[in-house]
């Protein structure tokens, strides 16, 4: 039961690790200009 558990935790860890992911180059996508673009990085690399 522990490992199925643990599996199912990393599991969770990993989709929400790739949901960030998703969010951030939808961001950088979005982004008016090159300097906004920087600072979505600089910010999301502080977390």
């Amino acid at each position: 039961m522990t490992r199925l558990r643990t599996a199912l935790a990393e599991r969770r860890s990993a989709r929400a690790h790739l949901r960030e992911e998703r969010a951030l180059a939808r961001a950088l996508a979005v982004a008016p200009t090159v300097e906004s673009a920087h600072e979505i990085t600089a910010a999301a690399s502080r977390r």
